[in-house]
């Protein structure tokens, strides 16, 4: 049986097998509690007597993120759009510089990467320009950077030259440090495959001050039937191996290297998770198996159902951005 599922510039053909489902709770978005929780460690950082700076640095560390995200409130933003991060046509990005007033001009911001879904293989930064202005609306005192990487299936571009594109991009941000009046933390912010990515590189790059990540619909294990061999697109396309650039029978490893769910462990960011209810081209099982590994490995998390959603999120993303900086303010 096929099911069609249109997204905004890209439709999907669903080839919908029948799976064998773990009991999932969905989730009133306006409650106050999550569905589940994996609580944060109450281990005190350990302090070296004879270093001044960095005790200074595990202060910061445990400041209540809270407070920073709200300890001055933008009067607006200042857009700077198509900035290069590399050299390839690619790589880059816009970002949106909170205006403060003259009294809180000096206080540094949190950083919020965004990154886009569309398959790892279309679409671009613009698709997420909603989203953008979710973030706006919040108030809080963040830089929003929305990010463009190669595309699978272009000059050859596979899974571990997107996660060079996440470096570069890094390494471009650690520079911008100054100029832009940044604080260290960063949270990234994914849609579907954008999910994907930024669930896969946070979880594999600690030394990045990944402060949190929160994942809209991604697929979090691509060892998985239906999502190794059932996401095609409307080319007869399969978009998880355009990915890894092979079939999964081939190099099954490939595809258990980019799953973020296999890079767990307990210095993971805390993870906010979101999935359709209805979702039928990334099952909500791909979150409560990441949310149950996250938990047993003792990282904060919240797994979010959204009752009546589908991929598309049609009409969610205010939902979910006012959840995410919940989520956040809580930290």
């Amino acid at each position: 049986m096929k099911n069609l599922l249109t997204i905004p510039f890209l439709t999907l053909t669903i080839l919908a097998s029948m799976t064998s489902c773990t009991e999932v709770k969905e989730v009133n978005p306006e409650a106050d509690e999550p569905t589940e929780q994996a609580k944060p460690s109450s281990e005190e950082p350990k302090e070296d007597e004879g270093n001044e700076e960095e005790k200074k640095e595990e202060d910061n560390q445990s400041e209540n993120f809270g407070t920073i995200l709200n300890v001055v409130t933008p009067t607006g933003y200042e857009a700077q759009m198509d900035q290069q991060y590399g050299s390839n046509k690619f790589q880059k990005y816009d970002v949106y510089v909170p205006i403060l007033n003259s009294e809180d001009s000096e206080e540094k911001s949190v950083s919020v990467v965004l990154v886009h879904g569309g398959g790892w293989s279309l679409l671009d930064k613009s698709f997420l320009s909603e989203v953008v202005e979710e973030f706006k609306k919040q108030k809080l005192n963040v830089t929003i950077f929305n990010i463009n990487h190669r595309l699978a299936g272009i000059d050859g571009t596979t899974f571990p030259d997107i996660m060079q594109d996440f470096d570069l991009f890094f390494a471009h941000h650690q520079g911008l440090k100054a100029s832009l009046n940044l604080r260290d933390e960063v949270v990234m912010w994914g849609y579907s495959s954008g999910g994907h990515l930024c669930l896969t590189y946070s979880y594999k790059n600690p030394d990045k001050d990944i402060r949190a990540v929160a994942a809209v619909a991604a697929p979090t294990d691509l060892t998985r039937k239906t999502i190794h061999d059932e996401i095609i697109d409307d080319k007869n396309r399969n978009l998880t191996e355009l990915l890894i650039g092979q079939d999964f029978d081939s190099n099954p490893q490939a595809y258990r290297n980019a799953s973020p769910i296999y890079a767990v462990n307990s210095n993971c960011p805390q993870t906010i998770l979101f999935y359709g209810a209805q979702d039928d081209l990334v099952e909500k099982e791909q979150g409560s198996s990441l949310h149950s590994r996250l938990k047993s490995n003792g990282v904060f998390s919240e797994y979010n159902v959204l009752p009546g959603a589908t991929h598309q999120m049609k009409g969610q993303m205010n939902k979910i951005v006012n959840m995410t900086a919940v989520f956040l303010e809580k930290l």
